[in-house]
């Protein structure tokens, strides 16, 4: 009966993410570009970064339930404006490597036998998730919304540690999605070649630098 019910809870905790996850925004256009650029891991360490922040979030939340909407709103301005100059950055760092020509996203290594060994960057995959996550103005407001309620019914289930049941399942949900998303991408590479591959990634870089602007718009917005 627990087995039953704890496979409820991560189906539960799948799916709620999965509300956000398959949602199109600035993180999801870091892991087209990124994994077309540096291949199929970028999606799943994109996710540790997103996680990192994530893990303390859902703390907070366990401890400090809904009074987090109040901090939200004191300090909305702010998530915007730091949120649209993170995507601003981000999207010149894709259309810099685009426009201007740099080295490739890993170091190409002989191993001691002569075959080829390929160590990838993916640093900035980690760092990326981190900051788009941190600074994403949707990120509390969704916590705090369906994310709350999901950990609220974990909390109420029959069994002792059903709340570590929905978030298993939430984060399984980030990184099946964003797996998929990646592998994809990377494996599509192949289609883009020369001026289509550089279209592609001008069309991201461009779409992320706009939510950026519409970011900063409403931080300056709700100074005023």
């Amino acid at each position: 009966m627990s087995l039953l019910i704890g496979a409820s809870l991560v189906a539960l905790g799948f799916l709620t993410g999965l509300s956000g996850a398959v949602i199109p925004g600035p993180f999801f256009v870091f892991v087209l570009s990124d994994s077309m650029r540096k291949g199929a891991l970028s999606g799943p360490l994109t996710v540790i970064g997103h996680i990192s922040v994530e893990s303390p979030t859902i703390v907070v939340l366990l401890f400090l339930g809904l009074r987090l909407t109040e901090y939200f709103i004191k300090f909305k301005a702010f998530i915007y404006l730091i949120g649209g100059i993170t995507l601003i950055l981000m999207a010149s760092y894709i259309l810099r490597a685009v426009l201007r020509p740099s080295p490739p996203p890993y170091h190409h290594q002989q191993e001691a036998n002569g075959n080829p060994r390929y160590l990838y960057r993916y640093g900035s995959s980690v760092l990326g998730g981190f900051l788009l996550t941190a600074f994403n103005p949707s990120f509390i407001p969704w916590w705090i919304t369906i994310g709350w309620a999901t950990l609220l019914t974990g909390m109420e289930s029959p069994i002792w540690n059903g709340v570590l049941f929905v978030i298993i399942g939430h984060f399984l949900s980030d990184f099946a999605w964003y797996s998929l998303v990646s592998f994809t991408s990377s494996r599509g590479r192949r289609f883009f070649s020369g001026r289509g591959y550089k279209q592609a990634m001008l069309t991201m870089g461009a779409v992320m630098a706009a939510l950026g602007f519409a970011f900063l718009l409403s931080g300056s917005s709700s100074l005023l």
